[in-house]
């Protein structure tokens, strides 16, 4: 009997080492599943953060493209307005010579009406005294060689 209390209690020895195996086992166990997840959680925020660099280089090349853009649009822009700014300052160039033109052409035909004037003057004076016709013609070309010399 007494190797019958021995072997129960080997076999209580045994069954306790056992459960503490067990136990271990499933401790680790929890612990490989708790690390699995964790490891699942760190590849998710990985991925999230490689998108989310994907997504800053995205936006750095878009703003630099649209600055590149940006830039190249100031400059026409300024190309334009020194353009127009050169347009307005020949345009105002041709009217000043237009005007000035035309008061010369203004001025060549105000003389031509005084002259046409006098000469109708001195034909209605010929008519009005033909006696005197030879005076009047007379006084008119020298009057008019005077004004031309």
């Amino acid at each position: 009997m007494c190797s019958d209390f021995v072997t129960a209690g080997a076999l209580g020895g045994i069954r306790g080492s056992l459960r503490r195996v067990a136990s271990d086992l499933e401790q680790q166990n929890r612990t490989v599943s708790s690390l699995a997840q964790q490891v699942q959680v760190a590849n998710h925020w990985q991925v999230t953060a490689f998108k989310l660099q994907k997504e800053v280089a995205d936006w750095k090349a878009w703003g630099k493209n649209n600055l590149d853009y940006l830039l190249k649009e100031e400059q026409v822009s300024a190309d334009l307005r020194q353009q127009l700014a050169q347009a307005q300052e020949a345009l105002r160039v041709e009217k000043d010579r237009g005007w000035k033109k035309l008061n010369e052409l203004n001025e060549r035909y105000n003389k031509l009406v005084r002259d046409f004037n006098k000469l109708a003057h001195c034909v209605n004076t010929v008519k009005a005294q033909p006696a005197n016709a030879i005076a009047l013609i007379t006084a008119l070309e020298a009057e008019l060689n005077a004004q031309q010399g």
